[in-house]
């Protein structure tokens, strides 16, 4: 079926004009958002290949994230917006909250694709539907600190993460350790303690789960999982947090209650955000500058036709320890 031969059978389905259908494809912008959102279903029900991508650019690349409050999500936002700056693009946010499957989300809100130019999707779940809805959308897609097998993505190696810093604690002498987590459990997490327990195993150690402590994603639980630790007869020697976000919160118990670091209690993150230099923390750095340039330029390779077609490889990156003050 040719494009004016589709167009017309969409328009049939859809119940509207041909001009109307034409609108959505090329100015989406000047369609009502209901009308939009109908013909964008009809377009994806029937499996239309027709691109939405308007002729006349808007300019805007979409970033989803699923925690307003993380200071995770504020750096990559910063990192991703700093890249922009000196191009024609803006971001455009979109919080999907506790929906974790970006397809799911778009589905149920197709007229914010006719926003957008290109999408990264970040720490979220895009399956093989997914993948087609986004093509046959037209709109070029790349995930970040998430993977997908039929798209291009940019993730972190947290299992070798978790092993490094079992390696490095080790090497400072440390052999009873608690590992500090977050419920509910996502991949993320998951392999970051595989990796720490897998590597203390090596060498003779073990992470029993009395040693294992999970609290919600935050400063404060990072706070009240320390209380909860240091309420116990015989803490561990050192503690290695899931993330800085909750090493923070540890920082403070310790602050309040007299507790030094590294004298006492050392402590260890992951990610290595802005508070963890400015607090001492020693972490791993997941260089989350360098992967967002990298989602950037390849969007942008996309729209600008310097890459013609969605790139289907992985890279997964190792991140490195970070020395400081917070550990001997």
């Amino acid at each position: 079926m040719d494009k004016k031969s589709t167009l017309q059978e969409i328009s049939r389905i859809a119940g509207v004009s041909a001009s109307t259908v034409s609108r959505v494809i090329n100015h989406p912008e000047l369609v009502k958002p209901d009308t939009l959102s109908k013909i964008l279903e009809v377009i994806h029900e029937n499996q239309m290949d027709i691109s939405l991508r308007s002729t006349k650019r808007k300019q805007i690349i979409g970033f989803t994230f699923s925690d307003v409050h993380s200071l995770f999500t504020s750096t990559l936002v910063g990192e991703i917006g700093s890249k922009l700056v000196e191009t024609p693009y803006q971001m455009l946010l979109f919080n999907m909250g506790s929906r974790q499957n970006v397809y799911h989300y778009f589905r149920q809100h197709l007229d914010y694709l006719s926003k957008i130019d290109g999408l990264i999707i970040s720490s979220a779940v895009l399956d093989n539907d997914g993948v087609t809805f986004f093509r046959k959308m037209g709109i070029p897609i790349v995930l970040l600190q998430a993977r997908c097998e039929h798209e291009k993505s940019i993730s972190n190696n947290n299992f070798r993460g978790g092993q490094d810093a079992a390696r490095f604690l080790i090497s400072r002498g440390y052999t009873d350790m608690g590992f500090v987590s977050w419920e509910p459990r996502d991949e993320h997490i998951h392999d970051r303690l595989e990796g720490f327990a897998s590597e203390l195993r090596k060498t003779g150690l073990s992470l029993p789960e009395s040693r294992q402590y999970s609290e919600e994603l935050s400063m404060d639980g990072g706070y009240r999982a320390t209380k909860q630790i240091f309420a116990e007869e015989n803490p561990p020697q050192v503690l290695f947090y899931g993330c800085d976000y909750m090493a923070a919160g540890g920082f403070r118990y310790f602050r309040e209650n007299g507790i030094r670091i590294p004298e006492d209690v050392g402590i260890m993150g992951f990610d290595d955000l802005e508070i963890a230099g400015a607090i001492g923390l020693t972490t791993l750095d997941q260089f989350i500058a360098k992967k967002s340039q990298m989602a950037v330029d390849y969007l942008l390779a996309r729209l600008k036709g310097e890459e013609l077609h969605d790139q289907i490889d992985e890279i997964c990156i190792t991140p490195r320890v970070v020395v400081r003050s917070s550990t001997k």
